[in-house]
């Protein structure tokens, strides 16, 4: 019995494995986020737990993740005015925003900011998106993360950070912009904070939405649809092979 060596019919069927063509696509499913829309919501951040920084803190991120641990919804803090930094409130929600008050002034800048615990798979990447609406005065938004660790000095888990995203802005303005920031999960509980910090006397910013979704790589078969408009896939061919076309 002869033993067909073609690789592809004059029908178009493969003969052989391994001759489809794949196109690589990257989509961003999920969330990982609870309670990132403001306007679903409501005011409850107004009530959700708060910590005050420390004036001695030198870092107002990390020291609130130590001292007031992350949990499955938002935590908030915010620095009072002292020798190091300005005094300010923490975030609030309502009507559809997160608004992050801010104020420079003799101790320095202030830092306003929320922050949540996410379920993450050790070295997954993410996308954060944070949907922007209107900002006051002058200062910088900034998104990081964090993933936990135990720290032999303070006796108990601490953080380091993971990664950073910021924009900046001046001046009074209804910008709908997206902050987008990615990262690649250290824990399975890597920590989202969103904060600002001012440059200029009293000034805020309003976030509609926190989204945080993972990022998945596909490879999808290419199709070409023949003059009939039948789909068929694509195949490959050796430089030397042919197809009849009879």
């Amino acid at each position: 019995m002869k033993i067909s060596t073609q690789q592809i019919t004059a029908r178009g069927i493969e003969q052989q494995s391994g001759l489809e063509i794949y196109n690589n696509v990257t989509t961003y499913n999920g969330e990982y986020i609870n309670w990132g829309n403001a306007l679903d919501y409501g005011t409850q951040l107004n009530s959700d737990t708060q910590f005050v920084i420390p004036d001695s803190a030198s870092d107002p991120q990390v020291q609130a993740l130590t001292s007031a641990p992350p949990s499955i919804g938002w935590k908030r803090y915010h620095t009072n005015t002292g020798t190091n930094y300005h005094g300010t409130t923490s975030p609030t929600s309502s009507g559809g925003y997160f608004t992050f008050p801010a104020e420079f002034g003799s101790g320095g800048s202030s830092y306003s900011g929320m922050y949540q615990k996410m379920s993450t798979v050790t070295g997954t990447e993410y996308k954060i998106d944070i949907a922007k609406a209107y900002y006051e005065g002058a200062g910088v938004l900034y998104v990081n993360t964090y993933f936990p660790r135990y720290s032999n000095s303070l006796g108990k888990v601490s953080y380091k950070i993971n990664s950073s995203a910021n924009t900046s802005f001046i001046g009074d303005d209804i910008n709908y912009s997206v902050l987008t920031s990615n990262f690649t999960a250290k824990s399975i509980n890597d920590v989202i904070v969103i904060y600002f910090v001012p440059t200029v006397g009293i000034s805020s910013v309003s976030i509609t939405n926190i989204s945080v979704k993972e990022k998945r790589e596909d490879f999808i078969p290419i199709y070409a649809n023949d003059l009939w408009g039948n789909a068929h896939k694509v195949l490959r061919v050796s430089a030397d092979e042919t197809v009849s076309n009879v």
